[in-house]
């Protein structure tokens, strides 16, 4: 028999909800799921949208940073009509930087005519003009990485980070939502109980009465229930308010489909709080490693070390000399001097040496210390995330036997409450017992459903802390 995963039992339990049909209500309407809720939260809540434009902007930013790399074009042109040599002269020029090496492609063209002074004979060009083209290719200085690429490189990583930003404010919302939806699929459950304890008191009212009439028990007795039954109609408004409550809480993040939040009925309550799987088993490591892997704040951390990384790289770059071999071929066409016609062949070496490069070294250093304060941070929100997982797995161990013993202590209180209001049918107690054995399992009831909604909580802190309640996660548990 194959291992059981650790996930296993909570998807079962999350499918009881997400992926039942659910049955129809009095009105027609279904039980609003919890993938509902969810699913209102990644396509609609504000909050999304507005990390969705972060997202927007890096891929913006990206572009931008792939700018660096547009083909250019520059132009010049002199005209001088009045002098001892009058001439005109015109220079254009296409660049093409790329990401090979760093090396530069170019091509242009040159029209030099008129008269030049012997020391700008470079200047005339045949009547044609001259064309050239040729390549400059870095030798040290900006071969491995220079700015243009540095800056696409880490655009690339920061849209990176914004994606996984997205996924953690999806993670918080989404943990939100399903703890409002709990709040308010329990306090339905809440209202239920009261509801029953008021149409209890209010049918025994009017059985006590009639046994008052006829003398079978004294006018304290249906006093008592009088009593009873305030303090139940009292119960039943507290209840009633913190179901509207919940729901109005719950609207935040349950949104129609241009955005509003949607105020969801009472007809659309489930029929109650799944119970958990009493064959519950998971492995620490196995939540751990998934934890660690999955995320989104880890991996964050982790591509902002690489964007440091990319920092110091390119400034180390810039202490070392520019060593820059360029390489041309020139020709000119029409007429003019023979001396300009043969196609010429140029090849030149640039040398730039910093000899001290303090701006480019101080960039160094602080993106090494960037890099160590990052790196600090991510073992601290590794150790964070570790506790977390380990403290939600033992919150959920703690309610998931909370709720075998609620559910214990309210069967008993139920039994009580049946025994004490047989005693009192033989007139052996009075209606105050009654009353209180009533009301003790009505409370018993009450902390059954609390360690319910306990237990489904920890159920969604133990997911979360995974990473496990993104889009298309669930299912795949």
């Amino acid at each position: 028999m194959s291992p059981r995963r650790p996930h296993a039992t909570l998807l079962v339990l999350l499918l009881a909800v997400l992926g039942t049909a659910p049955r129809a209500h009095a009105r027609g309407e279904a039980p609003l799921t919890l993938e509902e809720v969810l699913d209102s939260v990644r396509q609609q809540h504000p909050g999304m949208e507005a990390a969705r434009q972060g997202v927007a902007t890096a891929e913006a930013e990206l572009l931008s940073a792939q700018g660096g790399f547009d083909t250019l074009l520059k132009a010049r042109g002199v005209y001088v009509p009045f002098s001892y040599y009058p001439s005109e002269r015109l220079d254009a020029v296409i660049e093409q930087p790329t990401p090979l090496g760093g090396t530069r492609l170019f091509a242009g063209y040159r029209l030099g005519q008129g008269k030049f002074p012997p020391y700008y004979g470079e200047y005339e060009t045949l009547s044609g003009g001259e064309l050239r083209a040729g390549v400059e290719i870095p030798l040290w200085r900006n071969r491995s990485i220079d700015k243009r690429r540095a800056d696409v490189a880490k655009a690339r990583l920061r849209l990176d980070i914004a994606g996984f930003t997205l996924a953690g404010e999806q993670l918080g919302l989404q943990r939100e939502a399903a703890y409002h939806y709990w709040d308010w699929v329990a306090a339905g459950q809440q209202l239920a109980i009261a509801e029953a304890q008021y149409s209890l008191a209010v049918t025994r009212h009017e059985q006590l009465a009639r046994r008052v009439a006829q003398g079978d028990i004294p006018q304290l007795e249906h006093t008592e229930n009088e009593r009873a039954l305030l303090e139940r109609e009292a119960e039943r408004v507290a209840a009633r308010r913190k179901l509207d409550q919940t729901a109005l809480k719950l609207s935040l993040y349950l949104r129609d489909g241009e955005g509003r939040p949607v105020r969801v009925s009472t007809s659309r309550l489930p029929e109650g709080l799944p119970m958990p799987d009493d064959a519950f088993e998971a492995e620490l490591d196995a939540w751990l490693a998934k934890a660690l892997r999955q995320r989104p704040e880890l991996r964050e951390l982790a591509l902002q070390g690489e964007v440091v990384q990319l920092d110091a790289e390119l400034a180390r770059n810039q202490t070392a000399p520019a060593v820059d071999l360029g390489v041309a071929v020139l020709r000119d066409f029409g007429r003019g001097p023979e001396s300009l016609r043969p196609t010429e062949l140029q090849a030149s070496l640039m040398l730039d040496i910093p000899l001290q490069a303090r701006g480019a070294r101080g960039q160094a250093r602080a993106a090494e210390a960037k890099r160590a304060a990052v790196d600090a941070k991510a073992r601290l929100t590794q150790d964070k995330v570790v506790t977390e997982v380990r403290d939600t797995l033992a919150a959920l161990h703690a309610a998931h036997e909370r709720v075998g013993l609620a559910k214990s202590a309210a069967d008993v209180a139920r039994r009580l409450a049946r025994a004490e209001l047989a005693r009192f049918e033989h007139g052996a107690t009075s209606l105050l017992f009654v009353n209180l054995r009533e009301q003790t399992a009505a409370d018993a009831e009450l902390k059954e459903i609390k360690a319910l909604v306990d237990y489904h909580r920890a159920v969604v802190d133990l997911l979360a802390a995974t990473a496990a309640l993104e889009p298309g996660r669930l299912d795949a548990l």
